[in-house]
Formats: C-alpha cells, structure tokens, sequence
C-alpha cells in the first residue's frame, strides 16, 4: 500500500506517550514556557523533555530562548506542528457525530 511506511513512521511518533497531549496544549496556547506546558498536562519532567526534543528534532516544535536573566525558554508550534495539528478538529468532529459509541 503506497504511503504506508510515512503513515506508520507518524503514528510511530503520535503514540509515544504524552506527544499527543503536549502537541494538543501547544496547538491551543503557543507559546508556553516549560513549566507551564508542565502543569497544564502534568507530565513528569523528564518525559516531558525528551517528548519535547523529539518533536523539536521532527520540526514539530521550536524551541525559542529569550535572552533574559533567569533564561527563559519558550516552545510553540512549527508551522509543521501546526499543519498536523489539524488533526485534533477532524478527530473532534468524528467524536461530536459519534459521541455516544
């Protein structure tokens, strides 16, 4: 089946735990800062960088730091995060039509 390998190489990515989670807050409130991304879905620190470094290296997220004193580091959408963020109002609307499964 053709583009069988790009489906599973994204759903691959989508699965791992809390990526669809963190990419649904970021699609809602870019940017956010890493504490608040934290707090919002209440994912363990370390988990919550490694997910954010894997989606950073897929160009899903950008990963802005602000030239302040304390550092302060700021993740939002790609324009990639984004376009697969359209995702959610498709899986939204399924869900309104079928809600009662």
């Amino acid at each position: 089946m053709a583009g069988s390998c790009e489906f599973e190489a994204t759903l691959q990515l989508l699965a791992r735990k809390h990526t669809l989670t963190i990419l649904r807050v970021l699609a809602v409130n870019s940017p956010m800062c890493f504490n608040e991304i934290r707090r919002v879905t209440r994912v363990n620190p370390k988990t919550l960088t490694d997910r954010l470094r894997e989606l950073e290296k897929e160009g899903l997220v950008r990963r802005s730091e602000l030239r302040k004193i304390p550092r302060e580091v700021r993740y939002s959408l790609s324009e990639k995060g984004f376009d697969l963020a359209k995702v959610f109002e498709v899986i939204a609307a399924w869900h309104r039509k079928y809600s009662n499964i």
